[in-house]
């Protein structure tokens, strides 16, 4: 059975359009003559187009007559010149289906996609790319994209960004992205904002009470991921130093919790996905902190001292 594609996904006719407007085919007359369909397939097309940020539509003073352009954001003007550049390519059989997914997934080396695929799926792509020069192996087995094709790596970037920002704004218009990598960031709203998604999973410093540390916040903090399913106590950690990294502050909450949940880490978890966010030397050095009582300590932590008093305010420690 064949899969409905995304919203974000392309088609072979939405591709196709794309290399016609780049072309200066800019009419809606001129568009379904060189295309050969009919008026409401264009209309539908030219939609989703819309929805992805790649066109904008424009009535010229003089007459009825609608024109299409691309749109003025990073990403639609860089496809743009991809197809430009490239014109001798024919990108309808090369970026459909599930071709932006499995790039994805190339560009960011992880599993925080937007969208699961089989190793087949993937393999089946990959060759498609590769028989083209789009993307090579790396001397760890790995894929990546083809220098040569520079273009192409900095579209999926632009483009994962307005993707991201889209379903971000989905929750508020005034939600604020603290953080971000591939399809994965953390993010503040008001308490008032009802996060219904499940994607997004309330974590950080909106988690403590639950956690036995009393904060009071104005605002909440969520975690969206399409991969994970909860939030344990060692991503709460992660995520507190993930709302400003460095801040001393935010350190000092994430020790608090460390301590507070000390029997209950996982470290090797912990360390893992610290990692994976940037964090794993703060975490150690964490550790060795609570675990040599401030012996040993590092940039942004507290003296033991001052610890321990912010640890008897926030009933951490009796």
């Amino acid at each position: 059975m064949k899969r409905q594609l995304e919203s974000y996904s392309f088609n072979k006719l939405e591709i196709k359009t794309l290399k016609e407007i780049a072309k200066g085919n800019n009419s809606l007359y001129m568009l379904r003559e060189a295309l050969v369909i009919k008026p409401n397939l264009l209309s539908y097309i030219l939609k989703r187009l819309l929805q992805k940020g790649m066109v904008k539509v424009e009535k010229k003073e003089e007459g009825p007559k609608k024109y299409v352009y691309f749109d003025n954001s990073k990403h639609a003007s860089l496809f743009r010149e991809l197809l430009l550049k490239y014109d001798h390519i024919k990108w309808e059989n090369i970026l459909s289906g599930l071709a932006i997914d499995v790039l994805f997934q190339i560009l960011d080396k992880t599993e925080t996609t937007l969208r699961s695929f089989s190793k087949t799926t993937f393999w089946r792509y990959a060759r498609n790319f590769m028989s083209h020069g789009i993307i090579m192996k790396t001397s760890d087995d790995s894929y990546e994209i083809n220098p040569r094709f520079a273009i192409l790596k900095d579209f999926l970037i632009e483009y994962q960004r307005f993707l991201m920002n889209s379903i971000v704004r989905s929750v508020s218009a005034s939600t604020v992205i603290l953080w971000q990598r591939d399809f994965e960031c953390l993010i503040r709203v008001s308490k008032n904002i009802d996060v219904s998604r499940r994607e997004f999973l309330r974590t950080a410093t909106s988690r403590f009470n639950d956690l036995g540390i009393p904060l009071i916040s104005d605002f909440d903090l969520y975690f969206y991921s399409k991969k994970k399913l909860v939030i344990q106590v060692e991503d709460v950690i992660l995520h507190t130093l993930l709302i400003e990294k460095g801040n001393p502050r935010y350190t000092l909450y994430s020790l608090l919790l460390l301590k507070k949940q000390w029997r209950r880490i996982d470290k090797e978890y912990l360390l893992k996905e610290a990692q994976r966010l940037d964090l794993r030397l703060q975490i150690e050095v964490m550790l060795q902190f609570l675990e040599t009582q401030g012996e040993k300590r590092g940039l942004m932590l507290p003296t033991w001292e001052e610890f321990l008093m912010k640890a008897e305010e926030y009933k951490v420690i009796s």
